[in-house]
């Protein structure tokens, strides 16, 4: 990956080592009553049926989808479990697996034929202090989803962070659902320490332009996160980021 003065890296997304029981997730899916399934609230974003089942939501209440993003919607403070996750043992024990404070946790399904139109999720990345992660539950070889121009093929049981600031589209070519549990939360000590371990494929991507896009105060955090890295790349960005930073003050 090259790199010239105002490009700044960014995590594109990770493959973690960690691998969860899809089995026992599918069973617990497959549980859950069925008329509790509701159409995603972003109706102009996809063709198709794309529901979603909420184990975490606003005030615990399993019938409020809204997914929570930075500036606008409410804290964490607000977002309680909801009922249907004590019908969960499982999914309950691959939540508390991951130590950092959720906001929205849901089963996401995705029908045969549906497709969820290329769009970005503002702000929804590490680098600005919220993640969503992804872990397949049901899934097919004809599941086409893409983080810009490269397919990611995820495989039942795996676990992903997503940077889903950036361009994605899915489409299910399938006979079959998808069906992914989608886990949001806030960036802490933890999360840093888990997402830099190297046992983990990471891929980072440089976004030209990163230094005007943002302001001086999220430009240091960024230049914070890309220290957190502690990888010579990453330095490197960061070191360019600075210079222009400190330029921009002259």
């Amino acid at each position: 990956m090259c790199s010239t003065p105002s490009l700044a890296a960014v995590i594109q997304y990770i493959q973690f080592d960690q691998q969860f029981d899809a089995a026992r997730l599918q069973q617990e899916v497959a549980q859950l009553a069925t008329t509790l399934w509701q159409a995603h609230y972003n109706r102009g974003g996809y063709e198709g049926s794309w529901q979603t089942l909420q184990l975490r939501a606003l005030h615990g209440l399993p019938t409020n989808n809204a997914a929570n993003h930075p500036g606008w919607l409410p804290g964490a403070e607000l977002f309680h479990d909801t009922p249907l996750l004590a019908q969960c043992p499982y999914t309950k024990e691959v939540l508390d697996f991951f130590q950092i404070e959720k906001t929205a946790v849901r089963f996401m399904q995705l029908a045969p034929g549906a497709v969820i139109k290329p769009h970005r999720d503002p702000d929804l990345n590490f680098e600005q202090g919220e993640v969503r992660l992804h872990i397949p539950v049901l899934t097919n070889p004809q599941l086409q989803f893409y983080l810009e121009e490269e397919r990611l093929v995820m495989e039942e049981g795996s676990c992903w962070y997503l940077n889903l600031s950036r361009p994605h589209h899915v489409k299910n070519e399938g006979r079959t659902a998808r069906v992914h549990l989608v886990i949001d939360g806030i960036v802490n000590e933890w999360l840093r320490s888990y997402f830099l371990a190297p046992r983990h494929r990471v891929v980072h991507r440089a976004t030209p332009g990163l230094v005007e896009q943002h302001s001086r105060d999220d430009q240091r955090k960024i230049i914070a996160q890309l220290r957190l890295l502690q990888t010579a790349t990453a330095d490197k960005l960061a070191d360019e980021m600075q210079a222009a930073l400190a330029g921009g003050q002259a």
